[in-house]
């Protein structure tokens, strides 16, 4: 017969606890145990479920997610890339550079039907390169309104990255409206694509890159506020693209408020209930170091644990020797397993929603929402996010949060494995690879993309 263990174990307040705790620290506060992360102390002790927070986000059906990897149409081979990962896993391709004089050779024997398929769109001829796909699918018999995938476009997101628009931002803004009506073919894609990932590696902690990806998507909301028809379509067919670091919890916590505050945001203008937020995530490469590379392999795998189990969409994570002149399809394959691990042998896609309900997660939550929320008021009340960026407002806060990182690194408050700590005296810094991310002449000061382990390499 069961016991009452109800009976045998009698209720505890929280002062109760809190003795307890006190007592086992052997005189130590509680207060001693906090967690000192980029969004302040945290209490690693939550008593009551009134200390969390609540989602009112659309949630997934399942945890399924997709493994996705970004091609250039421009380069040679392309195809017999595409065609390798397609058999190693991947599930989604992502291409940029594609024009009609490659397309037939780019997509030849990829079953476009079968997988879903991202094109990036971000020139000054949008339309022209929808105009080729749709030609291209209906040459071949492909019926684009069952095709999974979407269109890359985001001309703020290009300000951001190159400090230039792709041609000026009248003419990019009020492209949009060009572009849904030339994709009303491709029913299941995605039109704008808001590259959050930008002020990850830019180096921005988790709050301000949560409200920059708010302020910048409110942006295409607010210029289409007074056509209902055509906001409420954009709002259906956007995505989001964010970077994944590797604090573990932290970024499990960082995905769930963006949904949660998007939601809050997007009800503002419309009065559609239930539309699921899509993120596709990419692990940062600010936490990628040069320096014993193979570290970057477990950094990739919290950072992919991290996306999967708040819910991402899609997942891409770079090769662990991503910024060395070794890049090649080893470092494609490895991190294409991961992946897989997590799905096959992890079965991480099996288990709906794992980090609802935990009281610390939902405690971060609560915590970044606000220090989030506060951030995107206080944007929206200086004009908006394209003010910011061209009074340098947002550079200036990145700036901020970079060098806080650094610093960190500098004098080991802050722990890379093979970089400021355990160091393996053997091994050289491997030859590292041009990175390009300013334009030469750019109109807005754009926000580089970094690595915190250059300071030692």
């Amino acid at each position: 017969m069961a016991k009452d263990l109800l009976s045998v174990f009698g209720p505890n307040t929280d002062t109760d606890w809190l003795n307890k705790i006190t007592s086992d620290l052997k005189g130590k506060t509680l207060e001693s145990l906090y967690w000192k992360s980029e969004i302040g102390p945290i209490n690693p002790v939550i008593f009551t479920s009134e200390e969390v927070t609540s989602d009112i986000f659309r949630q997934k059906e399942t945890n399924s997610w997709n493994i996705r990897q970004r091609f250039d149409a421009s380069v040679n081979g392309v195809n017999e890339e595409i065609l390798s990962a397609l058999k190693g896993g991947v599930n989604s391709i992502e291409i940029s550079n594609l024009s009609s004089k490659n397309i037939n050779i780019i997509f030849n024997e990829v079953m476009l039907d079968i997988i879903h398929v991202y094109i990036d769109i971000n020139t000054n001829e949008p339309k022209t390169i929808i105009d080729t796909f749709h030609q291209y699918c209906t040459k071949k018999n492909i019926d684009t309104n069952n095709l999974k995938g979407g269109f890359i476009y985001d001309p703020i997101g290009n300000v951001v990255l190159s400090g230039n628009w792709l041609k000026d931002q009248n003419n990019d803004l009020s492209a949009i409206s060009e572009v849904l009506l030339a994709a009303s073919n491709f029913n299941a894609f995605s039109i704008l694509t808001i590259n959050a990932a930008t002020y990850c590696n830019g180096g921005a902690s988790v709050d301000t890159q949560i409200a920059f990806a708010l302020a910048h998507a409110n942006e295409y909301l607010d210029l289409y506020k007074d056509d209902l028809i055509l906001l409420e379509k954009i709002i259906q067919k956007t995505e989001f693209i964010f970077g994944v670091g590797t604090s573990y919890f932290i970024e499990i916590a960082k995905l769930r408020a963006f949904r949660s505050l998007w939601s809050t945001i997007i009800s503002e203008y419309t009065s559609i209930k239930d539309i699921e937020t899509k993120i596709h995530a990419i692990n940062a490469n600010l936490y990628y170091s040069n320096k014993d590379i193979y570290n970057n392999l477990l950094r990739a795998t919290t950072s992919a644990m991290s996306a999967v189990l708040a819910g991402c969409d899609s997942l891409s994570i770079l090769p662990f020797n991503y910024n060395t002149s070794d890049n090649n399809d080893f470092g494609q394959r490895i991190s294409k397993n991961i992946q897989l691990l997590l799905q096959e042998e992890s079965n991480l896609n099996q288990v709906k929603d794992s980090s609802k309900g935990s009281y610390y997660v939902e405690k971060l939550i609560s915590i970044i929402k606000k220090k989030s929320w506060d951030m995107f008021l206080s944007i929206e009340k200086t004009g908006g996010f394209i003010t910011a960026l061209k009074n340098g407002d947002i550079q200036s806060q990145i700036n901020i949060e970079l060098e806080k990182k650094v610093n960190d690194l500098k004098e080991d408050k802050r722990t890379m494995i093979g970089v400021n700590k355990f160091i393996n005296q053997n091994d050289e810094c491997s030859e590292v690879g041009e990175l390009k991310y300013r334009s030469e002449n750019p109109t807005i000061e754009p926000i580089p993309q970094m690595r915190l382990s250059a300071i030692y390499e």
